[in-house]
């Protein structure tokens, strides 16, 4: 290389980049941050999906389409984000836990008692379950159960081959079956 030359992008590279970017923005936007907001919380979501964006205009070179969708990309880099801010959503699952309002029986007789109890008793042991899971098996519930991704985005996603994406949800029904199955018995 001569003293001429730079291995800086040139100012066409970043307008390229750019307008890229600014196009997934109008494509994906919704949806990356529905899953972010839906994971951390809307203020956090929203930072998450500007970090997110941030990241690939500053990484758009590094984008394969030979490897997936721009939208799987954009999952990949949310999820790598939202591991950074799971303590947060750990926290955030636990306070939706303890808003649940408790029933007083002696105020009104003719509540559906049991019914409420048990679905307090539902939501306590599904915010166990998920804050205990590790969050490599929470990233690929979410993108499985709320972003409704098949196995071959959410590999895309998480970067992992889509066998290991079956199996681990084989393994995370299995579990969830079977604690379910245990809290019927209590």
């Amino acid at each position: 290389m001569n003293r001429f030359e730079t291995n800086a992008p040139s100012q066409r590279d970043v307008t390229d980049a750019r307008s890229e970017v600014e196009r997934l923005f109008t494509d994906h936007a919704s949806a990356v941050f529905g899953y972010a907001a839906r994971r951390l919380g809307r203020d956090v979501g929203g930072e998450v999906t500007a970090e997110a964006f941030a990241i690939a205009l500053e990484r758009w070179s590094s984008f394969d389409p030979t490897r997936g969708t721009e939208l799987g990309w954009l999952y990949g880099i949310a999820s790598n984000l939202i591991r950074r801010h799971w303590r947060t959503e750990e926290r955030r699952l636990r306070a939706i836990g303890a808003s649940v309002p408790r029933i007083d029986t002696s105020t009104d007789p003719l509540l559906r008692v049991e019914q409420r109890a048990d679905a307090e008793l539902q939501l306590e042991t599904v915010i166990a379950l998920i804050t205990g899971m590790d969050s490599d098996d929470c990233d690929l519930l979410m993108l499985t159960a709320w972003e409704q991704l098949g196995p071959a985005e959410v590999a895309e996603a998480l970067g992992i081959p889509v066998g290991t994406v079956k199996s681990r949800l084989s393994r995370l029904r299995s579990g969830l079956r079977r604690q379910r199955e245990e809290n019927d018995h209590e």
